[in-house]
């Protein structure tokens, strides 16, 4: 089921996907930054580290390995990075955003 979310209501952004990761993945899995690096094939651990950190998105290729060594899907992965972008532009930009009307269709 896919959350549809009406992002000119948030107070605080949704989370980073690195908090998912750190706080249900890793513990269910019993794993570190560097095991899980191993598991995805990566050649060391800095990107999960900066990812778990909150530091750094989400990629395609990333969201592909996880997706993978954790039998979910890729998009999975990028909509939760997708919904955490959306949602803190959406805060910053909230003035400007509610200035902006609709456009008519002209028949």
């Amino acid at each position: 089921m896919t959350a549809i979310h009406e992002f000119g209501e948030f107070v605080s952004a949704l989370p980073h996907p690195g908090e998912l990761l750190r706080e249900d993945y890793l513990p269910a899995y019993a794993l570190t930054a560097g095991s899980l690096a191993k598991a995805m094939g990566l050649k060391d651990r800095t990107r999960l580290e900066r990812i778990i950190r909150e530091r750094q998105p989400i990629t395609a290729d990333t969201a592909l390995r996880l997706g993978r060594v954790f039998a979910t899907t890729a998009q999975y992965w990028i909509n939760l990075q997708t919904a955490h972008d959306l949602s803190k532009a959406a805060i910053e930009a909230r003035d400007e955003l509610a200035a902006i009307r609709p456009l008519d269709v002209v028949a």
